[in-house]
């Protein structure tokens, strides 16, 4: 079958982990660009269809009638990698959203926690299904890396590194980080954040001319009470290459998410058998208990008892042990794309 997805591939390569193992073809288009001859339409991004710009009411009224077209040839699948825009506090894509879920066949939930709190919120006759983010094994093996140490000023040598190699989209995102990476008792810990993005709002009151001058005072709150040789901080997307290899250099690795749905750092940190430090939020929270790792409580502030069992996971051989290595096994992207060739086809009565 062609599989149509209605905006530009994602710089996230984890679908292409799933196209390399189906037995569909994929196709990445606009929207407008959709044909009779396609058997499912497969949405991942919802504000990627119109480029990551909040649509304005005409674009939806027109998204609406393409949609109801669709409906007539195609089935519309929606992989559920959020509920809602991230951090979109002026709801700017909101009716987006609202109109994806009236329309939608069936839905992919990346865990039960999804299933149970969102199912809800989509038509009667929608068809769900549980089918788990893919590890990044494509990264894995025989990949090449180039050394992330040739971007950056700092000397890494001898170090404990911290990543989150994940965008940090908040100022809560940013001071949680800090707070774990304060707590770990470790002297030579360096702390690598590659990709802070710019979500701190400058006040209206603020003049013109000084606001480059409060825009870089707020970007480096908090950071002052880290000293100098033990953090890095950048705001720039960082290619897979550099990415790989400072991912394979880190001691531990932080998820920063506060209130998102999914992460799919868990599942890169997964794929090198990293040790993190995981929030207790969405699915994260099934996935990780699955394979008995640690989750930090926000609610119980179990940070030091999470950081000390986080840290003695490779010391007792945890990632290589048969329990861990089985459980694993459940996110290969063979099987995640099995998974999902199974849904399509029972959602298109083959």
């Amino acid at each position: 079958m062609d599989i149509f997805v209605p905006h530009e591939k994602d710089r996230n390569i984890y679908l292409d982990e799933i196209i390399f193992f189906s037995n569909h073809n994929f196709i990445f288009d606009n929207y407008k660009n959709y044909k009779e001859s396609y058997s499912i339409v497969n949405i991942q991004f919802p504000e990627a269809i119109f480029d990551w710009k909040s649509p304005s009411q005409e674009q939806l009224l027109n998204f609406e009638k393409e949609l109801i077209s669709w409906k007539k040839r195609s089935k519309i699948i929606y992989t559920l990698n959020d509920f809602e825009s991230h951090y979109d506090e002026k709801k700017q894509f909101l009716d987006l959203f609202r109109l994806l879920y009236k329309y939608v066949d069936g839905v992919i939930h990346l865990g039960n926690y999804s299933l149970d709190n969102f199912k809800k919120y989509f038509p009667d006759n929608c068809l769900h299904k549980v089918i788990f983010h893919p590890l990044y094994n494509s990264l894995n093996d025989n990949f090449k890396t180039k050394k992330f140490q040739d971007m950056i000023s700092a000397d890494l040598s001898n170090k404990f590194i911290v990543s989150v190699v994940g965008s940090v989209r908040s100022q809560e995102e940013l001071d949680f980080i800090i707070k774990i990476f304060r707590k770990i008792p470790i002297a030579n810990k360096f702390l690598i954040v590659p990709r802070v993005l710019k979500f701190n709002k400058i006040p209206d009151y603020i003049p013109t001319r000084f606001r480059k001058y409060y825009k870089k005072m707020i970007e480096k709150r908090g950071w002052f009470l880290l000293s100098k040789k033990r953090y890095y901080f950048m705001s720039q997307f960082i290619e897979y290459n550099y990415l790989v290899d400072l991912v394979k250099q880190s001691s531990l690795m932080i998820i920063p998410r506060i209130r998102s749905l999914n992460s799919g750092n868990l599942y890169l940190g997964l794929t090198f058998d990293k040790p993190m430090i995981i929030p207790e939020i969405g699915n994260l929270t099934e996935t990780a208990k699955n394979l008995k790792l640690p989750l930090l409580n926000f609610k119980k502030g179990n940070y030091k008892e999470v950081i000390s069992e986080v840290l003695s996971l490779e010391s007792n051989q945890y990632f290589t042990s048969n329990d861990y290595l089985a459980k694993k096994s459940m996110y290969h992207p063979r099987k995640i794309a099995h998974d999902y060739d199974v849904f399509f086809n029972k959602i298109k009565g083959i």
